[in-house]
């Protein structure tokens, strides 16, 4: 089988599989486990765990959370 060397852009953003440090709140990676559906095969523990299932988890939680401080501010200026 013959493979082709594509050429690394300067400009591409190198992405790290490391998690970082809690990017977004528990609720928002709860909620993006449900959404996932994970609970029927692993509990939360066992899916951040894998660290597959926890990127994805934590790539869905990130606009999860996104959309719960919008939601929030939005609120807070309509009070005042």
């Amino acid at each position: 089988m013959h493979r082709h060397a594509q050429p690394v852009s300067e400009k591409q953003i190198s992405l790290t599989l490391e998690p970082t440090a809690n990017p977004t709140g528990e609720s928002a990676l709860r909620a993006a486990y449900k959404r996932m559906e994970l609970s029927r095969y692993l509990n939360l523990e066992q899916a951040m765990s894998n660290p597959a299932l926890a990127i994805g988890t934590r790539n869905l939680a990130d606009p999860i959370a996104r959309r719960e401080t919008a939601g929030t501010t939005t609120k807070a200026h309509a009070n005042h």
